[in-house]
């Protein structure tokens, strides 16, 4: 068999455009698309095309790590706060904004610095001795949490704690740090953990992260925020939940209803359930409390039923029970529910009174 000139050379250059066309399919990161930083209530689309992909999916980053902290603080449950914001000029400003909405925080627009959760926040370079490093800040009312970031080749790392002021509650805080370490690094490092600011904390907990190129995940595969926002508010509840348990033998059962979900995934609680919980609610009074007992589970942990807890939970705080008077009860351990059972599932709410 043989092979004419012209065939050889075609053959070459097909596989040569082949090699580059995959080449450049792997040149580098696409980043993050404007829309995914674009506010809804209120953007400024042009502070977003004046940056690259790359930089959007860096302030998406920050933004995330940033909100998912001040989710977990007890004054700011995006169920019960309502932010006041100015229209946003800059990328980190519509980052931010963004975030807050996704995180589900009810949002209005104001003309000027009204509101006692005004939303305000803050970008500031620094040249070190670590180099150059760019502090973000975001303030809600009297609450503020800042934190120094880096950028080293193609990723954006945390190179300080979070700082935090404004309240006492942070001890069981845990930072949404691992969407960091999914960019993947060249034996890099970065420290995580949060502090008060300006008041040494003895029993300060801070750690090392480890990030290397097998850490790296392909974008489509990274945590998304709307993940990272669940997470977070999972974790406040489930610190809520151990630190907050009332005596119920000092109670008794006042009413009882149970609220049926559609299967063992969905979140949404329908108006039927709706209504059930705004009938309970009416005979509320300062003293009671109210008990909700979601998981009932084989092996005494599930997160598909907490958050139904959770969303439960929303709803009281939205129809006027106080934080302090709502409970997530433990998870109770069972045998009839199979793991993949998605029949409908009950959540009991227990009205109690004091004796």
């Amino acid at each position: 068999m043989s092979f004419s000139p012209a065939a050889s050379l075609s053959t070459g250059v097909t596989l040569l455009s082949l090699l580059l066309s995959g080449c450049t399919g792997l040149s580098g990161p696409q980043g993050v698309d404007q829309e995914a930083l674009l506010p809804r209530l209120a953007g400024n689309a042009a502070s977003l095309n004046e940056i690259s992909g790359l930089e959007r999916a860096h302030l998406q980053l920050i933004a995330t790590n940033l909100v998912a902290t001040l989710v977990q603080i007890p004054e700011m449950r995006p169920a019960t706060v309502t932010l006041q914001i100015n229209t946003p000029f800059t990328a980190f400003g519509n980052a931010v904004i963004r975030a807050l909405e996704d995180a589900g925080f009810g949002m209005q627009l104001v003309d000027a610095d009204q509101g006692q959760n005004f939303v305000s926040y803050s970008k500031s370079l620094s040249e070190t001795e670590s180099g150059l490093v760019t502090n973000y800040g975001l303030a809600v009312g009297r609450i503020r949490l800042s934190r120094e970031y880096v950028i080293e080749a193609d990723a954006v790392y945390p190179s300080s704690l979070m700082t935090i002021s404004g309240t006492d509650s942070i001890a069981d805080i845990q930072l949404a740090d691992n969407i960091f370490a999914e960019q993947g690094g060249q034996s890099t490092a970065f420290i995580s953990g949060a502090q008060r600011a300006g008041i040494p904390d003895p029993n300060l907990k801070a750690s090392t992260i480890d990030v290397n190129e097998f850490d790296k995940l392909p974008e489509d595969k990274r945590t998304t925020q709307e993940y990272v926002f669940t997470e977070a508010r999972q974790r406040y509840f489930e610190s809520d939940t151990r630190r907050r348990v009332p005596d119920l033998s000092r109670y008794s059962k006042h009413r009882r209803t149970v609220l049926i979900f559609e299967d063992n995934t969905t979140q949404v609680m329908g108006n039927a359930n709706k209504q059930a919980v705004r009938l309970l609610v009416r005979e509320f009074s300062d003293d009671d409390i109210m008990l909700i007992k979601a998981c009932l589970d084989a092996d005494g942990r599930d997160e598909a039923s907490l958050n139904r807890a959770i969303r439960v939970e929303e709803e009281l705080a939205g129809l006027g029970v106080p934080t302090e008077s709502a409970y997530i009860a433990p998870c109770a351990r069972i045998s009839y529910r199979h793991a993949s059972d998605n029949s409908p599932t009950p959540v009991e709410l227990i009205h109690y009174r004091p004796k």
